[in-house]
């Protein structure tokens, strides 16, 4: 698909483009306090990222493009990469079918960030390493998704991070496997304590903000804050 993805579409800036996909489970799994949790980080996050406060980059608003797949036995895209409206709310998520098809997910994503940089270097903007987030509590697999499938997945990613094509990381919610999210995920697994979204999603502004102030190739410690969720950690 490439760049005939996003046809039509005309740079908004030239800011340096900073960009964030998530991937976020909504299996049966997920219903009730995680959910709800979940969905109320991501009005936190995208008021944070909008009201340019508590030591976030006035100018990620600019720079920030934020899109959002959610998935249970499908992966849905509720959101293309774009930059937020200064009224703009984000999609509820809401609990649907019971399987985790965590690799169909990861590689709609994975998709969606390939023609977004084709069309980043069509319409001549610079970006910043791309991010995926991947958010679950089951195991990281459904129906849909063999030994092999699950094998492949992790070697592309762990391929892709040493390219440096993107940087993946997934959160493991609740009863997560976390051996398996870490294989799939390049190694970059962590688990949330509770349902601490608010506090993920706040350490995850305040790290977008950093990178996106960062000069290309400085090493960006990001590991202030995420011991509200996790232990801290460096990328």
């Amino acid at each position: 698909m490439g760049t005939e993805r996003f046809a039509g579409e005309s740079a908004v800036n030239q800011e340096q483009k900073c960009m964030c996909v998530f991937v976020l489970d909504v299996s049966g799994s997920m219903r009730g306090e995680k959910l709800d949790a979940l969905n109320q980080g991501l009005r936190d996050f995208y008021n944070e990222i909008k009201s340019g406060e508590g030591g976030i980059s006035e100018k990620l608003i600019e720079q920030l493009e934020v899109a959002i797949i959610q998935y249970d036995e499908e992966a849905k895209i509720l959101r293309e990469p774009k930059l937020l409206d200064e009224e703009e709310i984000p999609p509820v998520l809401e609990e649907r079918g019971s399987t985790t098809e965590t690799v169909v997910a990861m590689e709609e994503a994975i998709k969606m960030v390939e023609d977004r940089k084709a069309w980043y270097k069509e319409t001549g903007q610079k970006y910043y390493r791309p991010w995926i987030v991947v958010m679950t509590d089951g195991e990281p697999y459904g129906n849909r998704a063999s030994q092999s499938d699950i094998d492949a997945i992790s070697a592309r990613v762990a391929s892709d991070a040493a390219a440096k094509k993107y940087t993946m990381i997934g959160i493991g919610v609740g009863e997560a496997n976390m051996e398996l999210l870490s294989k799939m995920c390049g190694g970059k697994a962590l688990p949330l304590k509770g349902t601490k979204f608010t506090e993920f999603f706040k350490w995850l502004s305040n790290s977008l903000s950093m990178v996106s102030t960062s000069k290309e190739g400085e090493k960006v410690n990001i590991s202030q804050g995420a011991d509200a969720w996790m232990d801290s950690f460096e990328i």
